[in-house]
């Protein structure tokens, strides 16, 4: 049988000379850092504040705040969160607050409805379509969060394939929409690594898609951070700014976290890690030593069931495997409460 070429399907090449297409400028939220209509992520180690930094960004689009570095803000504008780490009520909103955010422009995404009004929870790896039609209801947005990045993807967050067709219904929203996207993920454990970029978590294609990369860093002192810009395809991809994390009492006794914004710090994002390091910076933990702690803190009010380890484990992205290294360094022992009751660990220090 013979195949059909492209040519005989009806199929052609569209081609159009560069000279008749018009050069465009690159268009900001936050000029060099966060740009519009594409994906940018921001990536840290625990404890460096990463979904406060967000919400703070957050509140400065909702009211048009001019930026730490001095940018001046663009008008006020929507922003859409969407989180799977963190409590709506008691963290997100208290912290959005804390920050000045202008609540009216901030949507928070809390589930899916249908025409019956039935609700169910909202997962970004299949609902994402979804918030075209939310995003029209509301007059636009100009900045979409998502924390944690990886619950987009659907597959192995280390495949490049899976992570690519994730990400991509992301980067065609922020294109068509006009507004930036901000993926929140992790940074890997232990280890070397040639540059910042490469300490993100997950493929590389998280890094290749997005069109910038924020990491922010701590000093051992857990006083002092650093953003930088460790990955800018669209501008310098250097330069930091200097950030405290802030205690805020609200009203009704609600306690919330803020960001306070410090110096302009100039160099690569190596060169600016590097100097945190001869400072005395505190290395991100090892898997093995996370796992540990984990482990002590979960069970030290107990036994707890295996499964609800698992569940445990699974939210705080520390892998199971990690998790049994961990039970055998520390010498945890498995028993049951009953003949029907399932298995669950307990520390051995707690008969």
């Amino acid at each position: 049988m013979q195949r059909r070429t492209l040519q005989q399907s009806g199929w052609t090449v569209e081609l159009t000379a560069a000279v008749d297409i018009p050069a465009e400028a690159i268009q900001w939220i936050w000029p060099s850092w966060l740009p519009k209509a594409k994906l940018s992520i921001l990536a840290g180690a625990g404890g460096c504040g990463k979904t406060t930094l967000a919400i703070s960004l957050a509140a400065t689009i909702s009211r048009g705040g001019d930026w730490p570095d001095g940018s001046k803000g663009e008008i006020a504008s929507n922003v859409i969160i969407w989180s799977g780490e963190d409590g709506v009520a008691d963290t997100i909103v208290p912290r959005l607050i804390a920050a000045d955010a202008d609540l009216n422009r901030v949507h928070i995404i809390q589930g899916r409805t249908d025409m019956y009004g039935n609700r169910q929870p909202f997962d970004p790896a299949v609902d994402f379509p979804l918030l075209h039609e939310a995003v029209d209801r509301i007059g636009g947005v100009s900045l979409l969060i998502f924390d944690p990045i990886i619950s987009l993807i659907r597959g192995d967050m280390h495949r490049a394939n899976e992570v690519r067709q994730g990400l991509q219904k992301v980067v065609d929203f922020a294109e068509l929409h006009d507004c930036a996207v901000l993926g929140i993920t992790h940074l890997k454990k232990g280890g070397s690594h040639t540059s910042v970029v490469e300490q993100i978590i997950g493929s590389q294609a998280f890094t290749a898609l997005s069109r910038g990369a924020l990491v922010a860093m701590t000093f051992k002192d857990f006083e002092t951070r650093v953003l930088v810009r460790a990955k800018a395809n669209l501008s310098i991809d250097s330069g930091g700014i200097q950030y405290f994390i802030e205690p805020v009492s609200l009203h009704d006794q609600i306690e919330a976290t803020c960001i306070r914004w410090g110096e302009i710090i100039e160099g690569s994002a190596e060169a600016i890690f590097e100097e945190m390091e001869r400072s005395g910076i505190s290395k991100p933990e090892s898997a093995l030593d996370e796992a540990s702690r984990f482990l002590v803190e979960v069970l030290d009010a107990g036994p707890v069931a295996i499964t609800t380890l698992q569940s445990l484990a699974a939210d705080s992205c520390i892998s199971w495997a990690t998790v049994r290294r961990a039970q055998k360094k520390l010498g945890i022992r498995s028993c049951k409460a009953g003949m029907q009751s399932g298995w669950m660990w307990e520390l051995s220090n707690k008969r």
